[in-house]
């Protein structure tokens, strides 16, 4: 990994809290959850459609609400090794996507053409969304060995990033089966810095990549130049507190972080992200 400056700032380094609240994935007035036991809930915000249901197989780890040929779709990562895809709203079961490894996290990218999942292997799946054929898969590094659980599409749909139970977020450019960049956790990953959850900014030209470790800590990247990051200590000194997830805002001036019993909102400097399109902030 090459050096990265970490002098620099992002956000704002005070929170504002929030009270707790649960969601698993949220998307054009759609809130879906699912359960260790393949249980699923679906509701439409707008109207007071909703519907419960199992869809076999085992836990749902995760959830991905996208859009295709203008119609909402819900992919449910199982860990039966398949992605369960279904219509919204209805419910029904449009197809499978069957992958030789649990499946943690999937997501599609904004142009709605390809789809790219990783599980319990050191293995990335990319998958064309509307040729439904898969389109490669991409092997870790030697030091990145261990399984995947989560990925994200930057906004032009041209990168996409992986964070691994080793500590480090990978991120690949789709004309290419090499690594873009790897960057590393601020903690032991053997420990507290495995990298749980990562997104990128996905409106305006703020290009921020963020990834979450196992406790304690959030990372912002320049995701212009992947050479700059801010760590930002979501727990109090002297405490360890578990990160249940990240997330931008929609107009990304703002970041979130869930923690055990709070969720914390930091306001991103979006004037210095936009005053230097090179990518340098101070």
């Amino acid at each position: 990994m090459s050096y990265m400056r970490e002098d620099v700032t992002f956000v704002k380094p005070v929170p504002k809290k929030h009270a707790q609240r649960s969601s698993i994935q949220h998307w054009e007035g759609y809130i879906a959850a699912g359960g260790q036991r393949s249980q699923l809930t679906v509701r439409q915000l707008s109207s007071n459609w909703f519907a419960q249901a199992t869809v076999g197989g085992s836990i749902n780890n995760a959830m991905c609400i996208s859009s295709h040929g203008g119609q909402p779709r819900l992919l449910i990562c199982n860990n039966d090794e398949t992605i369960k895809v279904y219509t919204l709203p209805g419910l029904q079961r449009v197809t499978n996507i069957s992958l030789p490894t649990a499946v943690n996290y999937a997501s599609v990218s904004p142009d709605g053409k390809k789809l790219v999942a990783v599980g319990d292997s050191n293995q990335v799946f990319l998958y064309d969304v509307l040729l439904r054929r898969l389109l490669m898969v991409l092997k870790k590094h030697i030091a990145s060995n261990d399984a995947c659980f989560s990925c994200a599409w930057n906004q032009t749909s041209d990168k996409f990033a992986v964070a691994s139970q080793d500590g480090y977020v990978c991120v690949w450019d789709i004309r290419s089966t090499e690594k873009l960049v790897k960057l590393g956790s601020k903690q032991n990953p053997q420990v507290k810095g495995a990298a749980r959850c990562v997104k990128f900014s996905m409106s305006g030209s703020v290009d921020l990549l963020m990834f979450s470790e196992h406790v304690s800590y959030i990372n912002l990247v320049d995701a212009r130049t992947f050479n700059e990051c801010q760590s930002v200590r979501v727990a109090p000194q002297n405490t360890d507190m578990h990160i249940s997830g990240i997330a931008f805002s929609p107009d990304s001036k703002s970041i979130f972080a869930g923690l055990e019993q709070t969720v914390l909102e930091y306001d991103v400097d979006t004037m210095s992200r936009r005053s230097f399109p090179e990518g340098s902030i101070i």
